[in-house]
């Protein structure tokens, strides 16, 4: 009589070798995409952080135009905490002041935002309207 064979059951080491090269190969651009997602995240934070200190600005420029026309509103590079900056330039026409706000965040650290740092730019024009029928 023949012995009998027994079958096992399992896998080989090979088999779990190919297995985990799969996995792997599998994994590595999952990992990129939340990696990748990540950076997106941040610079989306970073903007809009940008945006929301830009319209803060403007409403303070505007604010102190409609108060006294006259007053000077440039700041030429204004600290606005975690190492975002802003600047804020006036383009004076007869009644009509132009008003432009950059915010950035400054990366080099020179306590002035070049124009690769700036991410946020408002402009608006104010009319001086102490002086009735004038416009």
């Amino acid at each position: 009589m023949m012995p009998s064979r027994t079958r096992r059951t399992g896998l080989t080491l090979m088999e779990v070798l190919v297995a985990s090269a799969l996995l792997g190969l599998a994994l590595v651009p999952a990992f990129d995409m939340v990696t990748r997602g990540m950076v997106l995240a941040r610079d989306v934070e970073v903007r809009s952080r940008a945006v929301f200190l830009a319209e803060r600005e403007m409403e303070t420029a505007l604010a102190a135009a409609t108060e006294n026309f006259s007053t000077s509103l440039v700041k030429p590079s204004a600290d606005l905490g975690d190492g975002y900056r802003a600047t804020v330039t006036e383009t004076v026409s007869g009644l009509k002041k132009t008003v432009t706000v950059q915010v950035g965040l400054d990366a080099d650290g020179n306590g002035a935002l070049s124009n690769g740092e700036v991410l946020a730019t408002f402009a608006t024009v104010v009319a001086d309207t102490t002086m009735p029928g004038t416009l």
